[in-house]
């Protein structure tokens, strides 16, 4: 991670976060925070080829590939501290689809957890969180590497639940990569539903960071351009949960 750049720029991103409650940060903007090269990022993009299929969908759908797994950055340490592995859990007040039920999701891979972009992620996320507090945090941090695929005619659905939030303090929607479609577009409204932008993330690593207490979101049903071609969008949700200390 490039310390001169995130240093420099954590205030600024912290402070329009602030501001608009949410805030996009280019692919090229973050490739150059990261301090990450081509060989980098294309190594870990490979990693959503390995992702296992969501069975846990209430609509019966095929379409979502995932897996998961979550860290505690200790507001005194500057690592991060893989949590065992464990069930995810969500309420049916924020997943009124898929809330309410233990769904138990393949763990993240070796080659995954030790890229060096996904430690210089989550550490570069928490600086902004922390600073958007006020004070060092300790956070629970989600990571949900995700594969939403169009099947020939049929859409793939990013968010089957629709408009909603995530029930924890901030997150992160970063692309991957788009392969063979069209659609996938954010939308993010304040909380009264009102809607705040709407924009395509299409270059790697262009990320979205919200505050999910005042912001709701939702992403477009993706369709493939060539019904005979693989047709994906692969994309990293990340969540923090403030700890009280």
């Amino acid at each position: 991670m490039d310390s001169l750049l995130v240093e420099r720029y954590t205030p600024v991103i912290a402070n329009l976060l602030d501001l608009h409650n949410y805030v996009f940060i280019s692919g090229r903007q973050m490739t150059a925070m990261l301090a990450t090269n081509v060989d980098e990022v294309t190594r870990f993009k490979n990693c959503w080829s390995h992702l296992e299929l969501d069975r846990f969908m209430a609509d019966g759908g095929m379409y979502r590939h995932r897996r998961y797994g979550q860290y505690l950055k200790h507001i005194d340490s500057t690592k991060l501290t893989l949590l065992p592995h464990q069930a995810f859990v969500q309420s049916l007040e924020v997943n009124s689809l898929n809330g309410g039920m233990d769904r138990h999701f393949a763990p993240l891979t070796k080659v995954f957890m030790t890229s060096p972009i996904l430690d210089k992620l989550l550490l570069m996320m928490s600086n902004i969180f922390d600073w958007c507090e006020g004070r060092p945090s300790d956070w629970i941090i989600g990571v949900h590497p995700q594969r939403i695929v169009a099947d020939g005619a049929k859409k793939g659905l990013p968010t089957p639940e629709g408009l909603h939030r995530n029930g924890v303090t901030y997150l992160a929607s970063i692309v991957m990569r788009r392969n063979n479609i069209t659609g996938g577009e954010t939308r993010i409204t304040d909380a009264k539903k009102k809607t705040l932008e709407c924009l395509v993330l299409d270059q790697p690593l262009d990320m979205v960071l919200a505050n999910d207490n005042r912001t709701l979101h939702e992403v477009s049903p993706i369709t493939s351009v060539c019904q005979e071609r693989c047709a994906y969008r692969d994309v990293l949700v990340v969540t923090f949960t403030k700890m009280e200390n």
